[in-house]
């Protein structure tokens, strides 16, 4: 394109590296951690049009800054020549902060219709599925949620895979969580294993148990983790049925779970929510769909201890806060070993716990009913990107070939 139109092509660039974002988010390998536009998670006042256009928009707006930061620096004529960028570079960060204060409401104008209480047990993984795991588990599970439950909350929140069972068909298991939940009189969402013996699959599961109730809802995670808890394409390839990654990586093997085929709407009594487990929370449409569903409340329970004390468990906290200003839902947060925390509709944090101890954060969290633009169009605006792109590579060929 600079061989075609010369310097002001790159301002073609935003659109450009947004559609070959979109384009890498798809599939079972689709992978929407890096997104660019994810890095300004931070900035609340800079990232408050992703409730029209995603975090996509996002992206396209850091590459925008990049261009006129380029323009700015690699002009080498007089001043007056550098104006048109550096007015540019002003507007595109004028322009986001004060759209930012026209819609972020005051906290206290907020007003917290539903209070969440966050479990973090930090269990190592060899204390939870070694011998006496389970015991080991409710213990700590049970003395952390008795502590949330005297903070009156309406909802209590376990996180990704907190029981070392298959809740669901283990009936010792189950009554004895029964049995907390009916004496705390507190509904509880857990993270837990499921098994179908019909198919012969195991599930990444999360169960929501009502007090005085027998029956419990479930959701199955859909998007699974490349290689880490499924092999990609093994439905479509029956050849990688057969490989034996075990043998080949050691403890890296996937898990081979199932992927679930339902997004569920979890009946609580305040408000109905969806739930994101782990890696879920890393794409855009997923959650949307979620809240198009009608969930008014995001709950995130995931497991980060095996990030270790690096980026990760930060960078995966900052990704839910996309999340909620894209909705305009609230999250709340469960890590097994942090970072759990709860993040308001305009993308702003409270409650977060330190990594690797064990807490409860109780908080409140408000239900905004109006969907955004991008809950009810999804990622128009990457669409769009996507085929200017196509269009402009297209004329760009097109001409060359000509001349």
């Amino acid at each position: 394109l600079l061989r075609r139109w010369g310097i002001g092509a790159l301002f073609l660039a935003p659109l450009l590296w947004t559609g070959q974002e979109y384009l890498l988010s798809l599939g079972e390998l689709g992978f929407t951690w890096m997104l660019l536009g994810h890095s300004q998670a931070p900035f609340t006042h800079l990232i408050q049009h992703a409730a029209s256009t995603g975090v996509y928009g996002i992206s396209a707006w850091v590459v925008l800054v990049d261009v006129l930061l380029f323009a700015l620096i690699r002009v080498s004529t007089p001043l007056r020549s550098r104006l048109p960028a550096l007015g540019g570079l002003l507007l595109a960060f004028l322009l986001p902060y004060l759209h930012a204060t026209s819609v972020i409401p005051s906290a206290d104008a907020l007003r917290p219709e539903i209070r969440v209480a966050l479990v973090q047990p930090n269990l190592k993984m060899e204390e939870k599925w070694g011998a006496g795991g389970l015991e080991r588990s409710f213990a700590i599970l049970e003395e952390l949620s008795q502590q949330a439950a005297e903070q009156r909350p309406d909802l209590l929140v376990w996180p990704e895979t907190a029981l070392p069972c298959y809740l669901r068909i283990r009936p010792h298991c189950r009554e004895r969580v029964a049995q907390l939940v009916d004496a705390l009189q507190v509904p509880l969402l857990t993270g837990a294993s499921d098994y179908d013996y019909e198919r012969r699959e195991p599930y990444n599961a999360a169960f929501y148990l009502q007090p005085n109730r027998i029956a419990m809802q479930r959701y199955a995670k859909m998007h699974l983790v490349p290689f880490g808890e499924r092999t990609p394409f093994r439905d479509a390839i029956p050849l990688l049925r057969d490989i034996d990654w075990t043998a080949l990586t050691g403890d890296l093997g996937p898990a081979e779970f199932a992927p679930g085929t339902e997004r569920v709407l979890f009946a609580h009594p305040r408000t109905p929510f969806a739930v994101l487990i782990c890696f879920e929370s890393v794409f855009p449409d997923l959650v949307r769909r979620s809240v198009a569903d009608g969930a008014q409340l995001l709950v995130n329970i995931t497991n980060d201890s095996w990030f270790g004390d690096t980026a990760g468990p930060y960078q995966h906290a900052q990704l839910a806060v996309m999340r909620a200003v894209e909705n305009r839902t609230a999250v709340a947060r469960c890590a097994t070993s942090g970072i759990s925390l709860f993040i308001d509709p305009f993308g702003r944090s409270s409650g977060a716990t330190e990594l690797f101890v064990p807490a409860v954060a109780v908080g409140g969290l408000p239900v905004v009913a109006d969907s955004s633009f991008y809950t009810r169009h999804g990622d128009l605006f990457a669409r769009i990107a996507l085929l200017v792109s196509i269009l402009i590579l297209a004329v760009a060929s097109i001409r060359r070939r000509a001349n």
